[in-house]
C-alpha cells in the first residue's frame, strides 16, 4: 500500500475484537504510534503487528489526557486520531491524499464524513445518526492541545478548517455502540469529565439553562433529527440523548461548586 506523509495516533484498552479492521484501515500512513492501556486482551499483539511504533501507559477515562505526551512526538505534521471502532474506507483515504497534496499553509483541520453504527446497524435517525462531518485529520503546527474531553485539539487562530464532502463510500465506518449497556457505560465514563471541560471553556451552571438546554435536545434528536422514524430505537436513543445533557449541567455544576 502507498504511504502518505501522515502519523496514525491510536490507543486501545480491551477493544482487540475492533482494533486489527481499524489498524488494517489506516496502513496507508507512514507512521503508526499504537498505545496499549493496560489491556488483558492480545491488543497488545496487534499494536506490535499492525504499528510502527509501540507504546504503553496506565488506562485513562478519557483519552484525551494522553494526547499532549504523544501527539508532539509523532514524525509528521500531518496526523490522524482514531479509535479501535473506526476505519477510514478506501474512498476517503483516496480524498485524503489529495486533500494534503494540495493544501494551503494555513490548512489545520480537515472535518470528513462519517457514519456511527449502533448494534452493529447504521444509524441514519436522531442526534447520533445521520451523516456526521467529523473531525479526523490535523496538522501539529497548526493546532493546540488540551486534556478537555471532546474539544483536547484546538484549532489556533490565523489557521483554518475544511471539510471533505460525502460523495457516496467516502467515510469513516464508526461501530459507536455494540449494545444499550456499552452506550451508558462510555457516556457515564464521560460524565466524569464533562464538568471541568465545561467549566474551562466559560461556561457557568443555569438550572433555567439545564431545563432547557434538556427539552431542546430531546426535540433536535427526537423531531429534527427524524427520531421518531426510528421507532422505540429513535425514542429510546433521544431520550438518552436529553438525559445526557441534563447530566453534563448536573457534572458543570459540581465541579464549580469544588473549585469557586
Amino acid at each position: 500500500m502507498k504511504k502518505l506523509p501522515i502519523s496514525a495516533f491510536v490507543a486501545s484498552c480491551n477493544e482487540a475484537h475492533l482494533l486489527e479492521d481499524c489498524l488494517k484501515s489506516i496502513q496507508f500512513c507512514d507512521e503508526i504510534v499504537g498505545v496499549n492501556l493496560e489491556s488483558t486482551d492480545n491488543s497488545k499483539e496487534l499494536l506490535l503487528k499492525y504499528c510502527t511504533s509501540y507504546e504503553e501507559h496506565k488506562r485513562v477515562p478519557i483519552i484525551e489526557e494522553i494526547h499532549p505526551i504523544y501527539i508532539p512526538k509523532l514524525k509528521h505534521d500531518w496526523f490522524i486520531v482514531i479509535d479501535p471502532d473506526e476505519r477510514i474506507l478506501p474512498a476517503l483515504v483516496n480524498d485524503i491524499e489529495m486533500m494534503i497534496n494540495n493544501a494551503d499553509s494555513k490548512l489545520a483541520v480537515v472535518r470528513v464524513p462519517m457514519f456511527n453504527h449502533f448494534k452493529g446497524k447504521r444509524l441514519d435517525y436522531t442526534v447520533y445518526g445521520g451523516l456526521i462531518s467529523f473531525r479526523l485529520l490535523f496538522r501539529k503546527q497548526g493546532i493546540l492541545l488540551n486534556e478537555n474531553i471532546h474539544s483536547g485539539i484546538l484549532l489556533k487562530e490565523g489557521f483554518e478548517r475544511i471539510k471533505i464532502h460525502f460523495t457516496g463510500e467516502n467515510y469513516n465506518k464508526h461501530l459507536w455502540c455494540s449494545s444499550w449497556t456499552q452506550l451508558y457505560q462510555k457516556h457515564k465514563r464521560y460524565l466524569g469529565k464533562e464538568g471541568q471541560a465545561q467549566y474551562n471553556s466559560g461556561k457557568k451552571y443555569s438550572l433555567y439553562c439545564q431545563i432547557k438546554d434538556t427539552i431542546i435536545r430531546f426535540y433536535y434528536s427526537y423531531k429534527t433529527k427524524g427520531g421518531y422514524k426510528d421507532g422505540l430505537r429513535g425514542l429510546a436513543l433521544s431520550l438518552f440523548a436529553a438525559w445526557y445533557e441534563f447530566m453534563k449541567w448536573n457534572s458543570l455544576r459540581k465541579y464549580q461548586n469544588k473549585v469557586v
